[in-house]
């Protein structure tokens, strides 16, 4: 029973920091009421509180940039742990080294291609 107690004690600190959160939300949060929050929504029906739309033109670019971001953050996800064992990695094997550059080699590659096609420029 006495191994569980760390577990109970964490389980009452979330709890309470959950509540005290919660509390403090609803004693320091502003209250404003406006006639937008008492009205009912339904999709696709125009309400005539809203005086724009939500919908306004995204350039395509933006999403270009999002996905671009998402490559080369994955890619760090790679490497983080690479960096981390591979004093240890390479006493064992020198083959990991090598497949590191090669993939160090295709995202230096995708980096000069988004440059030169000027992928990151939102003009």
């Amino acid at each position: 029973m006495e191994a569980f107690l760390p577990i109970g004690i964490l389980f009452l600190f979330a709890v309470a920091v959950c509540v005290g959160i919660y509390v403090l939300t609803n004693l320091l949060g502003p209250r404003i009421f406006q006639k937008n929050k008492l009205s009912t929504y339904e999709c696709g029906v125009q309400n005539p509180l809203f005086e724009t739309n939500a919908r306004l033109p995204f350039k395509f670019r933006f999403y270009l940039i999002a996905v671009i971001f998402l490559l080369f953050d994955v890619e760090g996800a790679f490497f983080l742990p690479w960096a981390l064992v591979y004093r240890e990695s390479l006493q064992v094997n020198a083959n990991l080294l090598v497949a590191m550059l090669v993939f160090s080699l295709f995202i230096i590659l995708g980096l000069i291609y988004v440059f030169q096609n000027n992928y990151l420029n939102v003009d």
